[in-house]
């Protein structure tokens, strides 16, 4: 979804720097400062040695970062039987299927799809949205001879009844980032010089001053970032996805609350080795960058594409109430590896808090309800 195809390779640069630097720095000296979003994008997504296009992204103790699938098949289990209830809301249709993006190495679809097998949704196709060569071919050897189809474009899918799921897919998404001057907002672009890239202010364009012109006056130097990718995104699966729903599961937060004083300096993080740091202009493909989703901005895009929020909640109460009948069969259990799982998933310390779970439904009756979401607020997201 990010791909803009290959960057020219620079016969002009000093050569001391790696390939992709190299590349970023050239496409800079062309066409002056990149708004972060591209560098981003480039970073992660380069077809040669972009950190996830590359297959340099890895998961779990001996990675860069943990997820939920790192504790085990329980988590995809948990999942599986959301998609039944998905199902059954929608009347049990004959062809229901499934599609994931950003499945990273499969791991998550081969537990949903393993959780599935007995069932009526036994024969669902599995359809992955995954436009780099590295990833498809990892994920064609964990998920082997299942019923999967891939497509490297979200466009590229067929009209389909079903579920798109994700996680940790929209952390993902290359952000603008931005720097109030008290009286207004500025863009933070990426120039480079001496030999170093480096941050320059530049005035937002059109589609950014939107966006911020709803924002409130923030002290000067507070500092956040901006997803554009949302409204095409749901645009795109609007088209493909014709009845069904949208599950995410990732971090994030509401516009009034990442605007919070207590986050002047932003969300945007990079993690090597489980080591997080604040410099996302180093080292460019050999870490992940992601910011914190903006909720509000999600189900804003969403809305206007014609998707529903049904219900948002953080892991904790998702996992609690989608697991219920999973935590009862567990009591007086020795499966202890289960039950490690679950309480790393569900602590509220942990990764229960830190991340949320949101739907949204189209072409459903309202007020379809969803096990995991019974112990959520109301539907309407704040602000």
């Amino acid at each position: 979804m990010f791909a803009k195809g290959r960057m020219a390779r620079s016969t002009c640069m000093s050569g001391k720097l790696p390939g992709l630097e190299e590349r970023i720095a050239t496409e800079i000296e062309a066409g002056g400062p990149l708004g972060f979003d591209r560098f981003m994008e480039c970073a992660l997504y380069d077809p040669d040695e972009g950190y996830y296009s590359a297959g340099a992204a890895r998961v779990g103790k001996e990675g860069d970062y943990f997820t939920n699938v790192s504790h085990g098949p329980v988590y995809g289990e948990i999942l599986a039987g959301q998609f039944l209830e998905m199902w059954q809301a929608l009347g049990g249709p004959p062809e229901f299927s499934l599609i994931e993006q950003g499945a990273n190495d499969g791991r998550l679809a081969c537990d949903i799809l393993d959780a599935l097998a007995g069932t009526p949704l036994e024969g669902a196709g599995l359809n992955i949205v995954e436009p780099h060569p590295a990833l498809r071919e990892v994920q064609t050897k964990t998920l082997g001879p299942r019923n999967v189809r891939w497509f490297h474009r979200l466009e590229d899918l067929p009209e389909i009844c079903g579920v798109h799921f994700s996680n940790e897919l929209f952390d993902a998404f290359p952000v603008h980032v931005v720097r109030s001057t008290g009286d207004a907002w500025a863009e933070l672009r990426v120039g480079f010089k001496n030999g170093r890239f480096c941050w320059t202010e530049a005035a937002p364009g059109p589609e950014l001053q939107g966006i911020l012109s709803a924002f409130p006056k923030r002290p000067p130097g507070f500092t956040t970032e901006i997803c554009t990718g949302y409204p095409d995104f749901f645009r795109i699966l609007s088209k493909k996805l014709l009845r069904g729903f949208l599950l995410a599961v990732d971090y994030g937060l509401t516009t009034s609350a990442l605007l919070e004083e207590h986050r002047r300096e932003g969300t945007l993080r990079c993690y090597r080795n489980h080591r997080p740091d604040s410099r996302p202009l180093e080292a460019p493909g050999r870490k992940d960058i992601t910011a914190h989703v903006n909720y509000s901005l999600l189900a804003e895009a969403a809305d206007r594409a014609g998707w529903r929020l049904e219900k948002f909640t953080d892991q904790h109460h998702f996992l609690v109430g989608a697991a219920t009948q999973m935590l009862r069969s567990l009591e007086g259990s020795t499966n202890s590896r289960k039950l490690r799982s679950l309480t790393s998933l569900l602590h509220p310390e942990n990764m229960g808090r830190q991340f949320q779970a949101i739907l949204f439904s189209k072409g459903v009756a309202p007020g379809t309800g969803l096990s995991g979401f019974q112990y959520a607020r109301d539907s309407d997201l704040p602000a």
